[in-house]
């Protein structure tokens, strides 16, 4: 068994409550010999009888359940800006990877077989560029632009399970969660909706970088990622004709119009253009670009004239529990809701489930939690 019940504080919280086995089991709706077993560590709670014990004992995941760490979620994050990951944002992910775990059964056979990932990933320049040609390659890109579509596509093709989040544009710590979990070899995506397209865009390619590269941990996991999604959406020899080019405008505000150009025409940020520019020139010795305060003040009025992804998906306005589901699983060929459709036939659903796993309020997860029960019903 990969985890067992914390049995130990289970039975501090019935003396503190004053609560007898008994009286536990009569809560709980199941047999006194259930609880006597579990207390013992024979058996393990069912998924709705865990979640049920934890909300009764005032109970978190991570308290009630003790996990072999060989088998502990990895998650790296997509940070807001120059948001600092704390030890509470890393605790927080893996109880979602914990709670994921409980969908694994219902994955198609598909989905269980690991799809590849690089040897010996390296944050090195030649060899991200060599690995983002690779990746072109392999999936039909053969222009400069990588569309929206494209690289939602690639996600699915390595078998990630994207779970689309509405976290709003407002400063939180992430914009997404990648989530491994190394028992079942899946890979988990919480992808907020609310941000511009081409901060979406860059974000998703460093997901993918994620992916190939689940060796690697932390600072140089995301530092990896990152500078994966850097090649992937504008490679060396884009960089390098950018480059020479910039030198024949030799004004600043030029070179600064011509950036906001190509990031229009290839929607992604004109920050990604720069810095794949000057890294190219730092890997062969070139002078770096520096166009100062004005290049920023010109990359905050380009952000001004995009749409948030949420508002595009749903025409500017809150969308239903419904409408979110099936253009959600439309757009991104997403399989979560289907997994806890099918969690809710065998063990069913609660709304507190669904707030644990998606990080929503609870008033949300409850419509969320009729329409799968509804849908249930229909089958």
């Amino acid at each position: 068994m990969n985890k067992k019940l914390n049995s130990n504080i289970v039975k501090e919280k019935l003396v503190e409550y004053g609560i007898s086995q008994t009286s536990l089991s009569s809560s709980l709706g199941i047999s006194k010999q259930s609880v006597s077993l579990w207390l013992k560590n024979e058996t393990f709670p069912r998924p709705a009888e865990l979640l049920k014990l934890g909300k009764f004992l005032k109970l978190k995941y991570s308290e009630l359940v003790e996990e072999n760490k060989e088998f502990e979620p990895q998650v790296a994050f997509r940070k807001v800006g120059t948001a600092k990951t704390k030890e509470i944002h890393i605790k927080k992910a893996k109880e979602l990877g914990y709670a994921l775990e409980n969908l694994v059964e219902f994955l198609p056979d598909e989905m269980m077989i690991k799809s590849g990932e690089l040897k010996e990933p390296k944050n090195e320049y030649k060899y991200l560029q060599s690995v983002s040609s690779l990746m072109r390659n392999k999936f039909g890109i053969n222009k400069l632009e990588v569309s929206f579509d494209e690289v939602i596509n690639i996600l699915n093709s390595f078998k990630a399970i994207l779970i689309p989040v509405m976290l709003s544009d407002k400063k939180n710590h992430e914009n997404a969660i990648h989530i491994f979990l190394p028992k079942s070899q899946t890979t988990w995506i919480y992808i907020n909706l609310d941000t511009k397209i081409f901060d979406f865009k860059f974000w998703l390619a460093n997901e993918l970088g994620h992916i190939l590269s689940p060796s690697l941990k932390e600072k140089e996991a995301e530092d990896f990622a990152d500078n994966f999604a850097g090649a992937f959406l504008f490679p060396e020899e884009a960089a390098k004709k950018k480059y020479y080019s910039f030198f024949k405008l030799k004004d600043a505000a030029k070179i600064i119009s011509s950036i906001i150009k190509t990031a229009e025409e290839l929607i992604i940020s004109p920050i990604t253009i720069l810095t794949q520019v000057n890294q190219f020139a730092k890997r062969n010795n070139l002078e770096e670009i520096d166009l100062g305060n004005s290049f920023y003040a010109a990359n905050t009025n380009f952000n001004k004239n995009y749409e948030l992804i949420s508002d595009n998906l749903f025409q500017n306005k809150k969308p239903t529990v419904s409408e979110f589901i099936k253009i959600s699983e439309t757009t991104f060929e997403t399989i979560f809701f289907k997994l806890l459709k099918d969690y809710n036939l065998k063990y069913k659903l609660n709304a507190n489930y669904i707030s644990s796993l998606i990080n929503i309020p609870y008033i949300d997860s409850v419509e969320i939690f009729n329409y799968i029960v509804k849908q249930n019903g229909t089958n």
